[in-house]
Protein backbone atom coordinates (compact mmCIF):
# COMPACT_ATOMS: atom_id res chain seq x y z
CA UNK A 1 0.00 0.00 0.00
CA UNK A 2 1.33 3.42 -0.98
CA UNK A 3 0.27 6.75 0.50
CA UNK A 4 0.63 9.93 -1.54
CA UNK A 5 -0.26 13.49 -0.57
CA UNK A 6 -0.10 16.81 -2.32
CA UNK A 7 -1.17 20.40 -1.93
CA UNK A 8 -4.29 21.43 -3.78
CA UNK A 9 -3.11 23.99 -5.97
CA UNK A 10 -4.13 28.76 -18.47
CA UNK A 11 -4.81 29.93 -22.45
CA UNK A 12 -7.64 30.63 -24.79
CA UNK A 13 -6.64 33.62 -26.87
CA UNK A 14 -9.04 36.07 -28.48
CA UNK A 15 -8.28 39.19 -30.46
CA UNK A 16 -10.01 42.24 -31.85
CA UNK A 17 -9.21 44.59 -34.75
CA UNK A 18 -6.31 42.61 -36.18
CA UNK A 19 -6.73 43.10 -39.91
CA UNK A 20 -4.37 46.05 -39.92
CA UNK A 21 -1.48 44.19 -38.25
CA UNK A 22 1.07 42.44 -40.48
CA UNK A 23 1.09 38.65 -40.32
CA UNK A 24 3.88 37.06 -38.32
CA UNK A 25 6.00 34.37 -39.99
CA UNK A 26 7.59 32.01 -37.41
CA UNK A 27 10.19 30.65 -39.92
CA UNK A 28 10.65 27.33 -38.12
CA UNK A 29 12.59 24.52 -39.78
CA UNK A 30 14.42 22.62 -37.05
CA UNK A 31 13.91 18.90 -36.44
CA UNK A 32 15.59 19.16 -33.00
CA UNK A 33 14.30 20.02 -29.56
CA UNK A 34 14.10 23.77 -29.09
CA UNK A 35 13.95 25.90 -25.98
CA UNK A 36 10.53 27.48 -25.39
CA UNK A 37 10.31 30.58 -23.18
CA UNK A 38 7.32 32.50 -21.89
CA UNK A 39 7.87 35.39 -19.49
CA UNK A 40 5.99 38.60 -18.76
CA UNK A 41 7.48 41.09 -16.30
CA UNK A 42 4.95 43.67 -15.09
CA UNK A 43 4.83 46.85 -13.02
CA UNK A 44 2.71 45.05 -10.41
CA UNK A 45 4.60 43.91 -7.30
CA UNK A 46 4.27 40.13 -7.48
CA UNK A 47 6.10 36.82 -7.89
CA UNK A 48 7.06 37.17 -11.56
CA UNK A 49 7.37 34.08 -13.76
CA UNK A 50 9.51 32.45 -16.44
CA UNK A 51 8.10 29.26 -18.03
CA UNK A 52 10.65 26.96 -19.70
CA UNK A 53 10.28 23.76 -21.72
CA UNK A 54 11.98 22.03 -24.63
CA UNK A 55 9.67 21.85 -27.60
CA UNK A 56 9.22 18.72 -29.67
CA UNK A 57 10.51 18.89 -33.28
CA UNK A 58 8.44 21.13 -35.53
CA UNK A 59 5.21 19.58 -36.84
CA UNK A 60 5.50 16.62 -34.46
CA UNK A 61 2.69 15.66 -32.10
CA UNK A 62 4.94 15.87 -29.06
CA UNK A 63 3.83 17.47 -25.81
CA UNK A 64 6.18 20.09 -24.42
CA UNK A 65 5.62 19.07 -20.81
CA UNK A 66 7.57 15.86 -21.45
CA UNK A 67 10.71 17.99 -21.93
CA UNK A 68 11.05 20.25 -18.92
CA UNK A 69 14.13 22.43 -18.36
CA UNK A 70 15.58 21.49 -14.98
CA UNK A 71 18.15 23.46 -12.98
CA UNK A 72 18.55 26.31 -15.44
CA UNK A 73 20.13 29.59 -14.33
CA UNK A 74 17.46 32.24 -14.91
CA UNK A 75 17.69 35.97 -14.26
CA UNK A 76 16.28 39.30 -15.37
CA UNK A 77 18.67 42.28 -15.46
CA UNK A 78 17.73 45.93 -15.81
CA UNK A 79 19.67 48.63 -17.65
CA UNK A 80 21.26 49.76 -14.37
CA UNK A 81 22.71 46.33 -13.62
CA UNK A 82 20.17 45.22 -11.03
CA UNK A 83 19.67 41.44 -11.13
CA UNK A 84 16.54 39.46 -10.23
CA UNK A 85 17.04 35.68 -9.93
CA UNK A 86 14.43 32.99 -10.61
CA UNK A 87 14.31 29.41 -9.31
CA UNK A 88 12.20 26.32 -9.92
CA UNK A 89 13.36 24.43 -6.81
CA UNK A 90 11.64 24.69 -3.45
CA UNK A 91 14.86 24.88 -1.42
CA UNK A 92 16.35 28.16 -2.72
CA UNK A 93 12.90 29.63 -3.30
CA UNK A 94 11.08 28.91 -0.06
CA UNK A 95 8.53 31.69 -0.53
CA UNK A 96 6.57 29.68 -3.08
CA UNK A 97 6.12 26.11 -4.28
CA UNK A 98 6.76 25.53 -7.98
CA UNK A 99 6.84 22.68 -10.46
CA UNK A 100 10.50 21.81 -10.94
CA UNK A 101 11.80 22.34 -14.44
CA UNK A 102 8.98 24.50 -15.77
CA UNK A 103 7.62 27.21 -13.50
CA UNK A 104 10.53 29.46 -12.52
CA UNK A 105 9.53 32.22 -10.11
CA UNK A 106 11.28 35.23 -8.66
CA UNK A 107 12.59 34.61 -5.16
CA UNK A 108 10.78 37.67 -3.85
CA UNK A 109 7.97 39.85 -5.15
CA UNK A 110 9.42 42.25 -7.73
CA UNK A 111 8.12 44.70 -10.34
CA UNK A 112 9.26 46.56 -13.44
CA UNK A 113 9.67 50.33 -13.38
CA UNK A 114 8.54 52.71 -16.10
CA UNK A 115 11.59 54.18 -17.82
CA UNK A 116 13.78 51.11 -17.21
CA UNK A 117 14.76 48.41 -19.73
CA UNK A 118 15.02 44.71 -18.95
CA UNK A 119 16.65 41.61 -20.39
CA UNK A 120 15.99 37.94 -19.64
CA UNK A 121 18.93 35.51 -19.54
CA UNK A 122 18.63 31.71 -19.40
CA UNK A 123 21.57 29.30 -19.10
CA UNK A 124 20.76 25.58 -19.37
CA UNK A 125 22.73 22.66 -17.93
CA UNK A 126 24.83 21.99 -21.04
CA UNK A 127 26.16 25.57 -20.95
CA UNK A 128 24.09 27.07 -23.75
CA UNK A 129 23.12 30.64 -22.89
CA UNK A 130 20.12 32.53 -24.19
CA UNK A 131 19.03 36.13 -23.85
CA UNK A 132 16.19 38.36 -24.95
CA UNK A 133 16.26 41.76 -26.54
CA UNK A 134 16.03 44.73 -24.17
CA UNK A 135 12.38 45.37 -23.38
CA UNK A 136 10.72 48.36 -21.70
CA UNK A 137 7.16 48.86 -20.37
CA UNK A 138 4.84 51.31 -22.11
CA UNK A 139 2.40 53.26 -19.86
CA UNK A 140 -1.13 51.85 -19.92
CA UNK A 141 -4.43 53.69 -19.50
CA UNK A 142 -6.83 52.93 -16.65
CA UNK A 143 -10.08 50.97 -16.82
CA UNK A 144 -12.97 53.45 -16.74
CA UNK A 145 -15.89 51.07 -16.28
CA UNK A 146 -16.65 47.38 -15.76
CA UNK A 147 -19.85 46.06 -17.37
CA UNK A 148 -21.66 42.94 -16.07
CA UNK A 149 -24.35 41.26 -18.19
CA UNK A 150 -26.26 38.12 -17.11
CA UNK A 151 -27.12 35.52 -19.72
CA UNK A 152 -29.43 32.62 -18.95
CA UNK A 153 -28.45 29.29 -20.49
CA UNK A 154 -30.77 26.50 -21.53
CA UNK A 155 -30.40 22.82 -20.82
CA UNK A 156 -28.30 20.69 -20.92
CA UNK A 157 -25.72 23.21 -19.62
CA UNK A 158 -23.92 22.40 -16.40
CA UNK A 159 -24.80 25.90 -15.19
CA UNK A 160 -28.09 27.76 -15.63
CA UNK A 161 -26.46 31.04 -16.53
CA UNK A 162 -23.28 33.08 -16.83
CA UNK A 163 -22.09 36.64 -16.32
CA UNK A 164 -20.33 38.32 -19.26
CA UNK A 165 -17.69 40.77 -18.05
CA UNK A 166 -16.43 43.60 -20.26
CA UNK A 167 -14.56 46.86 -19.74
CA UNK A 168 -14.48 50.42 -21.12
CA UNK A 169 -11.19 52.29 -21.38
CA UNK A 170 -9.97 55.52 -22.98
CA UNK A 171 -7.22 55.02 -25.53
CA UNK A 172 -4.27 57.40 -25.56
CA UNK A 173 -3.96 59.45 -28.79
CA UNK A 174 -0.20 59.93 -28.32
CA UNK A 175 0.99 56.77 -30.07
CA UNK A 176 -0.01 53.33 -31.30
CA UNK A 177 -1.30 51.30 -28.37
CA UNK A 178 -1.50 47.54 -27.93
CA UNK A 179 -3.45 45.94 -25.11
CA UNK A 180 -3.73 42.63 -23.33
CA UNK A 181 -6.22 41.63 -20.63
CA UNK A 182 -6.22 38.71 -18.27
CA UNK A 183 -8.41 37.94 -15.28
CA UNK A 184 -8.44 35.66 -12.29
CA UNK A 185 -10.85 34.69 -9.54
CA UNK A 186 -9.93 34.60 -5.85
CA UNK A 187 -11.94 32.30 -3.60
CA UNK A 188 -11.75 31.29 0.01
CA UNK A 189 -11.06 27.56 0.25
CA UNK A 190 -12.02 25.26 3.10
CA UNK A 191 -9.72 22.35 2.26
CA UNK A 192 -5.95 22.69 1.87
CA UNK A 193 -4.62 19.20 1.15
CA UNK A 194 -5.62 16.12 -0.84
CA UNK A 195 -4.00 12.76 -0.19
CA UNK A 196 -4.56 9.24 -1.41
CA UNK A 197 -4.04 5.57 -0.60
CA UNK A 198 -3.00 3.41 -3.53
CA UNK A 199 -3.64 -0.31 -3.85
CA UNK A 200 -2.05 -2.93 -6.02
CA UNK A 201 -1.38 -1.83 -9.57
CA UNK A 202 -1.33 1.84 -8.59
CA UNK A 203 -5.10 2.27 -8.44
CA UNK A 204 -6.47 4.79 -5.94
CA UNK A 205 -8.44 3.00 -3.26
CA UNK A 206 -9.23 5.93 -0.96
CA UNK A 207 -9.18 9.72 -1.35
CA UNK A 208 -8.82 12.06 1.63
CA UNK A 209 -8.98 15.81 2.10
CA UNK A 210 -7.78 17.90 5.06
CA UNK A 211 -9.46 21.16 6.03
CA UNK A 212 -7.46 24.39 6.25
CA UNK A 213 -6.06 25.35 9.65
CA UNK A 214 -6.77 29.05 9.02
CA UNK A 215 -8.54 31.25 6.43
CA UNK A 216 -6.97 30.55 3.04
CA UNK A 217 -7.48 32.25 -0.33
CA UNK A 218 -6.64 30.75 -3.72
CA UNK A 219 -6.20 32.33 -7.16
CA UNK A 220 -7.97 30.61 -10.07
CA UNK A 221 -7.25 31.53 -13.69
CA UNK A 222 -10.04 31.91 -16.26
CA UNK A 223 -10.11 29.68 -19.34
CA UNK A 224 -10.96 32.71 -21.51
CA UNK A 225 -8.75 35.13 -19.63
CA UNK A 226 -6.44 36.26 -22.41
CA UNK A 227 -7.66 38.97 -24.78
CA UNK A 228 -5.82 41.23 -27.24
CA UNK A 229 -6.59 44.54 -28.95
CA UNK A 230 -4.86 47.36 -30.80
CA UNK A 231 -6.01 50.94 -31.38
CA UNK A 232 -5.55 51.18 -35.13
CA UNK A 233 -9.23 51.96 -35.77
CA UNK A 234 -10.01 53.91 -32.59
CA UNK A 235 -6.80 55.84 -31.83
CA UNK A 236 -7.53 58.40 -29.11
CA UNK A 237 -11.14 57.26 -28.66
CA UNK A 238 -12.74 54.86 -26.21
CA UNK A 239 -12.66 51.07 -26.29
CA UNK A 240 -16.20 50.07 -25.33
CA UNK A 241 -17.38 46.71 -23.98
CA UNK A 242 -14.15 44.82 -24.54
CA UNK A 243 -14.91 41.29 -23.34
CA UNK A 244 -12.50 40.07 -20.66
CA UNK A 245 -14.14 37.13 -18.87
CA UNK A 246 -17.14 34.80 -18.52
CA UNK A 247 -18.16 34.02 -14.93
CA UNK A 248 -20.25 30.90 -14.18
CA UNK A 249 -23.51 31.20 -12.24
CA UNK A 250 -22.76 28.24 -9.99
CA UNK A 251 -23.41 29.83 -6.59
CA UNK A 252 -25.21 32.76 -4.98
CA UNK A 253 -22.11 34.07 -3.19
CA UNK A 254 -20.29 37.21 -4.42
CA UNK A 255 -17.66 36.44 -7.05
CA UNK A 256 -14.38 38.28 -6.50
CA UNK A 257 -12.17 38.77 -9.52
CA UNK A 258 -9.21 40.83 -10.68
CA UNK A 259 -9.02 42.35 -14.17
CA UNK A 260 -5.52 43.24 -15.37
CA UNK A 261 -5.14 45.65 -18.29
CA UNK A 262 -1.62 45.51 -19.77
CA UNK A 263 0.28 47.59 -22.27
CA UNK A 264 2.19 45.73 -24.97
CA UNK A 265 4.81 46.57 -27.53
CA UNK A 266 3.91 46.02 -31.17
CA UNK A 267 6.33 43.08 -31.30
CA UNK A 268 4.71 41.35 -28.32
CA UNK A 269 1.24 41.98 -29.78
CA UNK A 270 2.22 40.46 -33.15
CA UNK A 271 3.74 37.48 -31.39
CA UNK A 272 0.66 36.68 -29.29
CA UNK A 273 -1.66 37.29 -32.21
CA UNK A 274 0.39 34.77 -34.22
CA UNK A 275 0.08 32.28 -31.36
CA UNK A 276 -3.68 32.84 -31.39
CA UNK A 277 -3.88 32.19 -35.10
CA UNK A 278 -1.97 28.89 -34.74
CA UNK A 279 -3.84 27.71 -31.65
CA UNK A 280 -7.51 28.39 -32.34
CA UNK A 281 -9.79 26.10 -30.36
CA UNK A 282 -6.81 24.79 -28.45
CA UNK A 283 -4.80 25.51 -25.34
CA UNK A 284 -1.73 27.59 -24.63
CA UNK A 285 1.78 28.09 -25.82
CA UNK A 286 3.12 24.92 -24.23
CA UNK A 287 0.49 22.40 -25.36
CA UNK A 288 1.94 21.27 -28.71
CA UNK A 289 4.56 22.26 -31.21
CA UNK A 290 2.53 24.12 -33.91
CA UNK A 291 1.58 26.75 -31.33
CA UNK A 292 5.21 27.53 -30.47
CA UNK A 293 6.51 30.56 -32.33
CA UNK A 294 9.88 32.26 -32.58
CA UNK A 295 10.03 35.51 -30.62
CA UNK A 296 12.79 37.73 -29.19
CA UNK A 297 15.00 35.08 -27.52
CA UNK A 298 18.32 33.95 -29.03
CA UNK A 299 21.35 31.78 -28.31
CA UNK A 300 24.11 34.33 -27.71
CA UNK A 301 26.75 32.01 -29.24
CA UNK A 302 24.71 30.52 -32.09
CA UNK A 303 22.31 32.86 -33.88
CA UNK A 304 21.15 30.00 -36.14
CA UNK A 305 19.57 28.05 -33.27
CA UNK A 306 15.80 28.30 -33.24
CA UNK A 307 14.56 29.56 -29.88
CA UNK A 308 10.83 29.81 -29.31
CA UNK A 309 8.69 32.01 -27.12
CA UNK A 310 8.97 35.56 -25.83
CA UNK A 311 9.99 37.81 -22.95
CA UNK A 312 8.11 41.10 -22.67
CA UNK A 313 7.54 43.87 -20.13
CA UNK A 314 4.15 45.48 -19.45
CA UNK A 315 2.66 48.28 -17.42
CA UNK A 316 -0.53 47.07 -15.73
CA UNK A 317 -3.72 48.60 -14.35
CA UNK A 318 -5.54 46.36 -11.87
CA UNK A 319 -9.30 46.52 -11.27
CA UNK A 320 -11.03 44.65 -8.42
CA UNK A 321 -14.60 43.48 -9.06
CA UNK A 322 -17.23 41.80 -6.88
CA UNK A 323 -20.04 40.27 -8.94
CA UNK A 324 -23.38 39.98 -7.13
CA UNK A 325 -24.74 36.51 -8.00
CA UNK A 326 -27.65 36.50 -5.52
CA UNK A 327 -30.47 36.36 -8.08
CA UNK A 328 -34.12 35.48 -7.39
CA UNK A 329 -34.42 33.52 -10.62
CA UNK A 330 -33.09 31.29 -11.99
CA UNK A 331 -31.49 29.42 -9.13
CA UNK A 332 -27.92 28.12 -9.62
CA UNK A 333 -26.92 24.46 -9.57
CA UNK A 334 -24.57 24.35 -6.59
CA UNK A 335 -22.03 21.53 -6.41
CA UNK A 336 -20.12 21.43 -3.15
CA UNK A 337 -16.40 20.54 -3.45
CA UNK A 338 -15.36 17.07 -2.27
CA UNK A 339 -19.00 16.00 -1.92
CA UNK A 340 -18.65 12.60 -3.61
CA UNK A 341 -15.95 9.98 -3.16
CA UNK A 342 -13.83 11.91 -0.66
CA UNK A 343 -13.23 11.23 3.01
CA UNK A 344 -13.02 14.47 5.01
CA UNK A 345 -10.57 14.03 7.85
CA UNK A 346 -10.65 15.73 11.24
CA UNK A 347 -7.08 17.00 10.89
CA UNK A 348 -6.12 20.34 9.36
CA UNK A 349 -3.35 21.38 7.00
CA UNK A 350 -1.78 24.88 7.02
CA UNK A 351 -2.43 27.40 4.27
CA UNK A 352 0.97 27.51 2.58
CA UNK A 353 1.92 30.79 0.92
CA UNK A 354 2.55 30.46 -2.82
CA UNK A 355 2.03 32.44 -6.02
CA UNK A 356 -1.60 31.22 -6.13
CA UNK A 357 -2.41 30.84 -2.41
CA UNK A 358 -2.28 33.20 0.55
CA UNK A 359 -3.49 33.68 4.12
CA UNK A 360 -4.00 37.40 3.52
CA UNK A 361 -7.57 38.42 2.73
CA UNK A 362 -7.60 40.30 -0.61
CA UNK A 363 -8.55 43.97 -0.52
CA UNK A 364 -12.29 44.38 -1.13
CA UNK A 365 -13.03 40.66 -0.71
CA UNK A 366 -16.70 40.25 0.37
CA UNK A 367 -16.97 36.52 1.01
Amino acid sequence: MKIFNKNIGFLFLATWMIACVDLYDPKLTSDKLRLVVESQLTTKLDYQYVYLTYDAPYNSEGNNFKNLVNRAKVKITDDQGKVFEFYDEIEPNNQIKTREGYNYRSVNKIKAELGRKYKLTVEVLDGRKYESSLEAPVPVTKIDKVNIEFRELGRPSKVVGQFLVSIDTKDSPASKEFYKWDTYHVKQINYCREWYIYGQGGAITQSFVDKCCEPCYEKVKFDDAFQLANDRLINGNSIIRQHVATVPFDNTTPYYMIINQYSMTEGAYKYWNAVKEQSKNSGGLFDATPKSIRGNMKNINDASEEVLGIFYVSDVYEQQVNIDRNRLTPKPIIVEPYSLGWIKTEQCFPCQESYNRTKAKPAGFLF
